[in-house]
């Protein structure tokens, strides 16, 4: 029988970039998780979108319930592997919070800005390729080492490599090609940008992050929250196009049974025709979620078992330190995705299922008209926030001219005390957003812009686009 705990994060293995003394009574995945825990951009999460914008429906997901679903799915499938739920726990927690308001619509919004395909005149018709994209697991790791503030001797959380890792792979690395490539009109303005030829949406700009990374940085822990989240969507998704009448439950079992008919057991069967015959929408809301979490949650702890004693074998892997000694050859070797998955014909149909949630949910005209409206709300926010950016409150241009000195890759970066910054540097704004040839300064803003908005809830950005926009007076200003 094998021991899975050897394939267990190690708190002594686990790599701070900034060198800090051990805390006498937490472990380095205690801290890591208490930190993110107490983070601002963790408490924003409770009023972001999740498919449908918070508040809404107060039932509906936020990006917070949806963080603490993927915990709690993430350190079942962990304990039962012997792995370490410390770190699990401080992964799913740190995961998402580089996402922006209004769940992706907001991410797409962002990027196709920051990679010059959607045109805002003279600002990014031309962006160096290292300073282009916006993904929010990307993101995540931006705020975890830069933007959250907690000491004056580093920026940033100063978490482990290990909980950076997980978080940034929690979802794919890069972006599928431009779908505006071949569009004569679209985004901002309606006018796409002809020099946006390149097929793939760059996200150079993240390169410097890769620093704090090494060969041995990846966990089993961090594979584990990735379809930890996968679950946890499906499973929402589901109950969320349910709560809002956008599906029909007796509608989706059958598609269920329809997707899966190879691998559904006489067991399950049962299970799906008792909900069938529930009507009472508290009752049956509550069966589904348990039955398709446990669906899921079996089949990948049933193969990812098989999976990591196929690799306990290859490797002769007997201890801990066994392990360690061959993880970065692992890493670099084997295909990792593979090691935490299903079943091979589990892929195909559970393809289909996100299918099926797509075409029905995250495609339904309800979905849709939010989105359409947070994309515009977003860009109605970017374009005010360029037109004068004097409107951005003071500790946002403290960032803008932090950026600008780490942007302008024709000097060197030079420190400007803070309270320089909030005294002097509003007035030269104007000067240095206006001076011809500037298009560092042009480029910063509008990543600090984005950066800005990304860390906004749904309501603070409605509530901005008010203040800026509405007619309701002056009072808040």
């Amino acid at each position: 029988m094998s021991n899975f705990m050897l394939f267990a994060a190690r708190e002594q293995d686990a790599v701070k970039y900034h060198k800090e003394d051990d805390h006498a009574y937490r472990t380095r995945f205690e801290r890591d998780r208490d930190r993110i825990l107490y983070s601002k951009e963790f408490r924003r999460l409770s009023g972001k979108t999740q498919v449908f914008v918070a508040g809404s429906d107060d039932n509906v997901r936020t990006r917070l319930t949806h963080t603490l679903e993927v915990t709690q799915i993430a350190n079942t499938i962990a304990r039962h592997l012997n792995l370490n739920e410390i770190l699990t726990e401080a992964i799913s927690y740190g995961h998402d919070i580089g996402h922006t308001p209004f769940g992706h619509v907001g991410e797409r919004t962002l990027n196709l800005l920051v990679n010059g395909c959607d045109v805002i005149k003279n600002i990014n018709d031309y962006i160096e390729p290292d300073l282009r994209g916006f993904k929010h697991n990307w993101q995540s790791i931006r705020v975890a080492t830069r933007l959250e503030r907690i000491s004056r001797e580093f920026a940033g959380l100063n978490l482990t490599d290990n909980t950076l890792w997980g978080m940034l792979n929690h979802s794919k690395l890069d972006y599928k090609p431009c779908a505006y490539l071949n569009m004569d009109k679209c985004g901002f303005k309606h006018e796409h940008n002809k020099k946006c030829i390149n097929p793939t949406l760059s996200l150079k700009f993240y390169d410097r992050y890769n620093k704090y990374f090494n060969d041995s940085s990846w966990t089993i822990e961090g594979l584990v929250v990735s379809w930890a989240d996968e679950i946890a969507q499906r499973n929402h998704d589901i109950q969320d196009g349910l709560i809002s009448d956008i599906i029909d439950k007796n509608e989706f079992v059958e598609s269920f049974k329809q997707i899966f008919k190879e691998q559904i057991t006489e067991s399950e069967h049962i299970e799906l025709n008792v909900i069938v015959k529930e009507n009472l929408k508290t009752y049956y809301l509550s069966q589904l979620s348990k039955f398709i979490v446990n669906y899921f949650v079996t089949r990948l702890l049933d193969n990812t078992k098989y999976n990591l004693r196929v690799l306990q074998a290859k490797y002769n892997l007997s201890a801990n330190n066994s392990f360690m000694a061959n993880k970065s050859v692992i890493g670099r070797t084997e295909d990792l995705a593979n090691l935490v998955s299903y079943k091979h014909e589990i892929i195909n149909p559970e393809k289909l299922f996100h299918k099926y949630i797509k075409d029905r949910i995250i495609n339904s005209g309800a979905a849709q008209r939010m989105d359409g409206k947070s994309n515009y709300i977003i860009l109605q926010l970017v374009k005010a926030y360029l037109n004068n950016p004097q409107q951005l409150p003071d500790i946002t241009i403290m960032s803008l001219y932090r950026n600008y000195n780490d942007f302008d890759l024709n000097k060197s970066p030079k420190k400007l005390p803070l309270s320089e910054i909030v005294a002097n540097k509003r007035n030269e704004l104007q000067n240095d957003y206006f001076s011809d040839g500037n298009d560092h300064f042009k480029v910063a803003l509008l990543r600090t812009i984005c950066d800005y908005i990304a860390g906004m809830t749904d309501q603070y950005a409605l509530d901005q686009y008010e203040i800026l926009y509405g007619g309701s007076g002056f009072r808040k200003l």
